[in-house]
């Protein structure tokens, strides 16, 4: 067994958040009275993805975030709704998602039988990771759930990888990253030592500045590495 330890992103590696979240916005729509639409979804993902840029590079605390992007959002449209209230909601509604990317039930049951120390790192927020883990029953998987917002470091930080080695007693070449995000997931494993999964579900372009050690296009694939 070259790799002791998998340590899994959570959202678009496992969970599907894609879907969780367009199923979020249209119970917020409900309760605000707000069309959800392509429109709508196009510039809250432009919003939202700016501020989860600049939490990553550390120019933003992520409790701004959470409501920062609401209130661009908010301002964007010019919609009469409290940016704080909407966060809570969008949170209590996404911890509630069961959605998974295919295959996530096989792979993790299969390499928890064959023995490997499953961990996830993530970046998102901690209620709703916690939340969806016990909704889609993979929770039990897991022997640690790193949380970024918990450790007050993130990806692709290399004290937040750091920090994750020395709790669970490894050293970087026992390890694997696997992840959907190349800013975060493959940057933090490239800036670590740590060998590292590209999970290219759709199929795009690896820019020359990142280095996976493997790339796949769908979960399954795992099992012609471990």
């Amino acid at each position: 067994m070259k790799y002791k330890h998998l340590l899994f992103d959570a959202d678009n590696t496992l969970l599907d958040f894609s879907k969780g979240e367009i199923d979020t916005f249209e119970e917020l729509g409900r309760i605000y009275n707000f069309e959800v639409n392509e429109k709508i979804m196009k510039e809250y993902h432009i919003i939202n993805k700016k501020c989860w840029k600049d939490y990553e590079e550390g120019r933003l605390s992520q409790d701004v975030l959470r409501v920062l992007r609401f209130e661009n959002f908010i301002k964007h449209f010019n919609l009469n709704i409290d940016s704080i209230e909407m966060e809570k909601d969008f949170t209590r509604i996404l911890s509630t998602q069961t959605h998974v990317i295919k295959d996530t039930h096989l792979i993790l049951d299969t390499l928890s039988k064959k023995g490997y120390q499953i961990q996830m790192i993530t970046n998102g927020l901690a209620e709703a990771q916690y939340g969806r883990l016990k909704a889609t029953n993979t929770e039990k998987y897991f022997l640690n759930v790193y949380v970024s917002g918990e450790m007050g470091c993130q990806k692709p930080d290399i004290e937040y990888f750091d920090k994750v080695l020395e709790d669970i007693k490894a050293d970087n070449k026992s390890c694997l990253v696997i992840g959907d995000r190349l800013e975060s997931d493959i940057k933090g494993a490239m800036n670590s030592n740590i060998d590292s999964v590209w999970l290219n579900l759709h199929n795009a372009d690896l820019p020359k500045e990142y280095k996976p050690t493997y790339v796949i296009s769908d979960l399954i694939s795992l099992l012609d590495i471990l």
